[in-house]
């Protein structure tokens, strides 16, 4: 079983939909961070001083960590902080659930609203456990880049 985890071309997808998901929640951000402030805030998690910081540097994470996963740098790096994002979301989610705030969870933009949900929660343990595995199994030479195969 260890084997078939640690298979390049199993690694290899595992990185790529964490990539290509991070890649994407990061772009919208991006491009409009006035809306993703506006999402944070609706948490009530962070200071109210912190929220503008938040939505300029947490996009060029995401951004950053899809672009080392898809580009197989970093593995270790990139799994982690994905990974722990993506407990943090859990986090914010289930909590906004609890206190039943009725917001969008801020994943993908306003473009891509979706309110909070335990389907949210889902596919958010879901890529962790891919980030996990990235983590673990995605192993990379000192020579370069992870290769599919």
């Amino acid at each position: 079983m260890t084997m078939l985890l640690r298979h390049p071309v199993l690694v290899f997808f595992s990185r790529a939909i964490l990539g290509v998901v991070f890649i994407l929640a990061g772009m919208d951000k991006i491009l409009y961070p006035e809306a993703f402030a506006a999402s944070i805030e609706a948490y009530k998690l962070a200071p109210y001083a912190w929220i503008n910081l938040i939505a300029l540097i947490l996009p060029w994470l995401e951004l950053i960590c899809g672009v080392f996963l898809l580009g197989g740098v970093h593995l270790k790096g990139s799994g982690a902080i994905v990974g722990s994002l993506l407990v943090f979301f859990i986090f914010a989610v289930i909590s906004a659930m609890l206190r039943e705030l009725k917001i969008d969870c801020g994943c993908f933009g306003k473009e891509h609203a979706t309110p909070v949900s335990w389907m949210k929660v889902l596919e958010n343990a879901c890529l962790t456990l891919l980030s996990i595995h990235v983590f673990f199994c995605g192993n990379r030479s000192a020579d370069g880049p992870e290769t599919p195969l």
